[in-house]
């Protein structure tokens, strides 16, 4: 802190008195302040004077025939008795203002010493905070609609397009663990949407951004989810190329996409490969206990892709790729995680830092199907419930063995159906739960949802050196075994 206080006088300091100028101008203040008299840090501020108002020399002796009025003041306005001491009057001054513009210069100035110091502190601290440190931001979108009436573009179109909005990232730690990725601007500030599981086998990862104007940008992690699959970093600057995201929803079957991503190299320039969209929303286990209704294209989404853009040919982003189904036995299988999704799970973990408002039931199941009904005699077909989480609302109401036939009186012939009704509610909403219990009883209960924050695969833990020989032969990110978990 000394050294922001730095006395840049102090080659001219030295034993000299201060003093006035020599004559003042008519009606312009004479100001004097530390750090205006390079002749005398040292001394004391004095108040601004003026010239007499009438033009008259201060150094005029005073008048020693003044005597005293009945109050017992002197003509002079002094309560000093004439000629005890000799001294210059000083009338008033006529346009005083309050504070000098030296002192109005020392106070900016020192308000900008504080501002600074202040700046520099909280820099400090904020890049020893935790890895959530860039968190609390308001970067939002808008799903466009897909245009009416207006023809395709060629791929080349979309590419030239979309280039500038997708990034290649590089992942890597002081350990020489790493992996490379893809990611795609979700704003013009900086913020960038990419996957959560890129960094999963790489502890205290690092991140490097490259544009495809091939300049190079360190990157913060800001939060992750592993529960979506989907993560966001930020660089400084301004002015990058935010992609159009559009409505996933708004896609067919069949419907021709692109996929642009960087799958060899972070530092080349983005690849494109063609499709069609093969399922609008198949529903696929992304981690052991969660799954996720996603879009199936039949364009190739490589190790390395991951985290890149799926486009329509309007030049909308439709889709954030993850990767490709794994087993030798699926070919031209690949996913990517719909706008929809996108829009509602970024703009909380930016703005929160974590996903606040996914609602979740707190029960464990097996799916009753008619077949499955039919094998193992249940009278009816639903979710036969294994276990009741303790923060479960419907904990203490359901038990292990009761089977939930209804979700908001709608029938459950399957899984996905309470899960689509679930994922459109938020933590807070209340539905009704029917269920069949074991001794043959049908009983209906409100349930009030938990939040399902759900955690980051980003780990802070120390790197450990031994794992960077098989650290360095990942280029990939990590790969999800869909739709089998991890």
């Amino acid at each position: 802190m000394d050294d922001m206080f730095e006395n840049k006088n102090s080659a001219d300091a030295g034993n000299s008195e201060p003093g006035f100028s020599e004559k003042a101008k008519e009606d312009e203040p004479v100001s004097f302040d530390a750090r205006q008299q390079n002749s005398a840090d040292t001394a004391e501020p004095v108040m601004s004077v003026d010239a007499q108002a009438d033009g008259t020399s201060q150094q005029e002796q005073p008048n020693t025939d003044v005597q005293p009025n009945f109050s017992g003041i002197y003509n002079d306005g002094f309560n000093t008795p004439p000629c005890t001491i000799n001294y210059t009057p000083i009338t008033a001054v006529k346009d005083y203002k309050p504070v000098s513009r030296g002192l109005k210069y020392f106070a900016a100035v020192l308000a900008e010493v504080i501002l600074l110091t202040a700046a520099s502190a909280g820099g400090y601290f904020l890049g020893r905070s935790s890895v959530r440190s860039v968190s609390g931001g308001n970067a939002k979108i808008e799903l466009a609609a897909k245009p009416a009436k207006t023809d395709e573009k060629t791929a080349a179109e979309v590419y030239e397009d979309v280039k500038a909005s997708v990034v290649g990232i590089m992942v890597y730690n002081t350990a020489g663990q790493g992996s490379q990725a893809s990611g795609v601007f979700y704003s013009s500030d900086g913020y960038i949407v990419t996957n959560d599981h890129i960094y999963a086998e790489v502890p205290s990862a690092k991140f490097k951004i490259y544009t495809s104007d091939n300049k190079e940008y360190d990157a913060q992690y800001v939060a992750g989810d592993q529960v979506s699959d989907l993560a966001v970093l930020k660089i400084e600057g301004s002015g990058f190329k935010a992609a159009q995201f559009g409505d996933s929803a708004q896609l067919n079957f069949g419907e021709s996409v692109v996929a642009i991503g960087r799958p060899s190299d972070a530092t080349d320039d983005s690849s494109i490969t063609k499709g069609i969209i093969s399922s609008v929303g198949r529903r696929v286990r992304t981690t052991s206990n969660y799954s996720a209704k996603l879009i199936q294209t039949d364009s190739a989404i490589n190790p390395g892709s991951s985290g890149g853009a799926l486009v329509n040919m309007y030049s909308q982003v439709v889709g954030i790729t993850s990767s490709k189904l794994a087993g030798t036995e699926y070919d031209a299988v690949g996913y990517a995680i719909p706008t929809r999704t996108v829009k509602r799970i970024v703009s909380e973990l930016i703005s929160k830092g974590k996903v606040v408002s996914r609602a979740r039931l707190g029960i464990t199941y097996t799916a009753i199907n008619s077949v499955t009904a039919e094998i193992n005699g249940y009278s009816s077909v639903g979710l036969y419930v294994a276990s009741v989480s303790e923060d479960s609302d419907l904990h203490g109401k359901v038990a292990e063995g009761d089977v939930i036939t209804r979700i908001n009186n709608i029938e459950v012939t399957s899984d996905d159906i309470v899960l689509d009704i679930i994922e459109e509610c938020s933590a807070g909403d209340t539905i009704s739960v029917t269920v069949l219990t074991k001794g043959g009883a049908e009983k209906t209960f409100d349930a009030v949802l938990k939040a399902n924050t759900g955690e980051s695969s980003y780990s802070t833990k120390a790197p450990s050196s031994s794992n960077s020989e098989s650290g360095n032969s990942s280029s990939s990110g990590g790969t999800f075994d869909f739709p089998f978990g991890e």
